[in-house]
């Protein structure tokens, strides 16, 4: 690893912070993202910065970076534009090698908010001191109790994916679809204006940081593409990588130049980069997302045939649509396969691939009719489709005839919960990758997330896409280098 990116193990895992901003004006970022500090559990040592005060809650305050007795890991910024330099300039005269500039007002301004934005570069390379953003959201590490970013009082917990966004608000949006699905963060930096590290650098740190598994990124452009192709294909010989592209069209061109000052790139060339270099590209947050989090819960599939298994015939219409529409293979299922099949579901089942559950409601049945696909050889990879129950919890149910059974689908969400563990289990013994989606209620697959049990998906087509961006990762990987 560069030297230089060697530095930002001072920023997610600082020893001491100097917070150049600190305030207790409520409707100040640097007020909120010292407050999220705090409260995030962090225990290293916090210096405000503030000439007018004597204390920031209830922390001795420093007129300067200079005044400050110890050593500084890194270094925060949350004062106006025009102030920065001078206050990165103490940092360096203090041994301060790595600083977070929260600090809007640079590059995606114009021309003289570029000029400034490259002074500060240039001071901040003199010194081998590394710069974060500048107009960024700060970043978080869950593993050091790090949360210095301005999502009020939001500390996801600590897990294998990791992020790098140009946009603060879409890694929000990343982050809590990855929560949601029962995982937690090992890394996570909104990168803004990317004055000096560049998404790629990051890509190079997180590659090198054992606790991340897969890393999820949103893009605005690309400063080098020939630098970018040549780390990022090194990145994903190691790790995969997810990339959500902003700026394909005209107009996203436009808004991603006023909002992080991003070079216009071509879409197609982008694509067909990162396709080369082993980057999978998605086309909106929760695609993203979701896709990321699969790979931290199942093996990758050996090719692009799929079994899929349904609690109803019209799921599996579509799902066989949708798969042969993204590049995969609804698998033709041998006799003797057919024959198993036929020994453990009822006389009317229609044999075939989608297999039909024909909307049986015997869960004994299921696993052995998962396990006989994906022990059979003939598939790469299982999609399990079932179907929760949509209702109305504001209605009250009116029984003025018959039994109330209301309470019987919730019986049967929490079963398929419970048994989801087993199937999982199942996954990992047999090193075939299953893919479960399900349209539970919402507050059944919060207490899922709540207990991390492994990611189900919340349609067909967000599993379907990660089958495809999986088995594309895995046909990648065994290709020789440089020909992915």
């Amino acid at each position: 690893m560069d030297a230089r990116l060697k530095n930002l193990d001072r920023a997610f895992n600082p020893r001491s912070i100097a917070f150049v901003g600190a305030t207790e004006a409520l409707n100040k970022w640097g007020f909120l993202i010292l407050n999220n500090l705090l409260t995030g559990g962090y225990e290293g040592k916090v210096y405000p910065v503030n000439p007018g005060r004597e204390t920031v809650l209830g922390l001795k305050a420093y007129p300067r970076v200079a005044d400050i007795p110890d050593d500084v890991d890194l270094a925060i910024f949350t004062v106006p534009s025009g102030q920065v330099l001078e206050a990165l300039q103490d940092c360096a005269a203090r041994g301060v090698k790595a600083g977070l500039v929260i600090t809007a007002g640079f590059r995606e301004l114009g021309r003289e908010g570029a000029a400034m934005e490259a002074e500060m570069v240039k001071k901040a390379r003199e010194a081998g001191m590394l710069l974060i953003g500048p107009n960024c959201q700060g970043i978080c590490c869950p593993a050091s109790n790090l949360y210095p970013w301005m999502p009020i009082l939001f500390h996801p917990p600590r897990g294998s994916v990791g992020f790098v966004s140009q946009s603060g608000n879409i890694l929000n949006m990343l982050i809590g679809h990855v929560v949601t699905s029962g995982l937690g963060v090992s890394k996570a930096v909104s990168s803004g204006n990317e004055a000096d590290l560049r998404t790629v650098d990051y890509l190079s740190y997180l590659a090198e940081d054992p606790e991340t598994e897969v890393i999820a990124a949103y893009m605005e452009g690309v400063h080098d593409g020939r630098e970018f192709l040549r780390r990022a294909r090194e990145v994903t010989r190691r790790k995969p990588v997810v990339v959500l592209k902003g700026g394909r069209t005209s107009s996203g061109i436009s808004a991603a130049r006023s909002h992080t000052g991003a070079m216009a790139v071509s879409e197609t060339l982008f694509e067909a980069a990162c396709r080369q270099a082993g980057v999978m590209i998605t086309r909106s947050i929760e695609e993203c997302a979701v896709t990321a989090a699969s790979f931290v819960s199942r093996p990758l599939p050996r090719g692009r045939r799929i079994g899929i298994v349904t609690g109803g015939g019209g799921l599996g219409v579509i799902a066989s649509d949708f798969c042969t529409e993204i590049g995969l293979e609804v698998a033709s299922l041998s006799p003797a396969v057919l024959s198993e099949l036929e020994r453990l579901l009822p006389d009317w089942w229609v044999p075939g691939n989608p297999v039909d559950l024909v909307a049986g409601l015997d869960f004994t049945v299921i696993k052995p009719v998962l396990e006989t696909l994906m022990t059979c050889g003939e598939v790469d990879a299982v999609l399990f489709l079932w179907i929760g129950a949509p209702r109305n919890e504001n209605q009250a149910l009116k029984v003025e005839r018959g039994m109330d059974i209301s309470g019987v689908w919730d019986l049967m969400d929490r079963h398929f919960l419970e048994y989801s563990h087993e199937l999982y289990e199942m996954m990992r013994r047999l090193e075939v990758p299953l893919y479960i989606a399900t349209t539970l209620r919402p507050e059944t697959r919060g207490e899922r997330e709540a207990d991390r049990r492994p990611i189900i998906f919340d349609s067909v087509e967000s599993a379907c896409r990660a089958v495809s961006a999986m088995a594309e990762y895995r046909a990648y990987l065994e290709s020789p280098p440089g020909k992915g």
